[in-house]
């Protein structure tokens, strides 16, 4: 299965990317660190793990530029796995953060 496809991973700095990395690469699988908005409008398939604040998240993908090329890449229907709050990050807004709203997928 090794080169199959290019994982790539979202690391927006608060979640256990190396343990994810040796996953990815267990499976047989190659994994690239997303470094720039293109690259999640150029990926196979996208990981993102996370742990914190919902608003925090969201505030740092609006920062990096991020959000709109996730949103983006999500309605293409490309492979996207969210772990946690990269999970949460899908729904429209989160109780933890009031009026802030999020990704909108669900």
């Amino acid at each position: 299965m090794s080169g199959f496809f290019t994982v790539s991973i979202l690391d927006y700095g608060a979640g256990n990317v190396r343990s994810l990395r040796n996953a990815i690469k267990f499976l047989g699988f190659e994994s690239k660190d997303i470094s720039c908005s293109e690259d999640i409008l150029q990926a196979q398939a996208i990981i993102f793990p996370g742990q914190g604040s919902f608003k925090q998240a969201v505030h740092s993908l609006k920062e990096k530029g991020w959000f709109d090329a996730l949103k983006l890449y999500i309605s293409s229907n490309r492979p996207f796995f969210g772990i946690c709050l990269g999970m949460q990050l899908l729904f429209e807004e989160s109780q933890e953060s009031p009026g802030e709203k999020g990704l909108g997928v669900i």
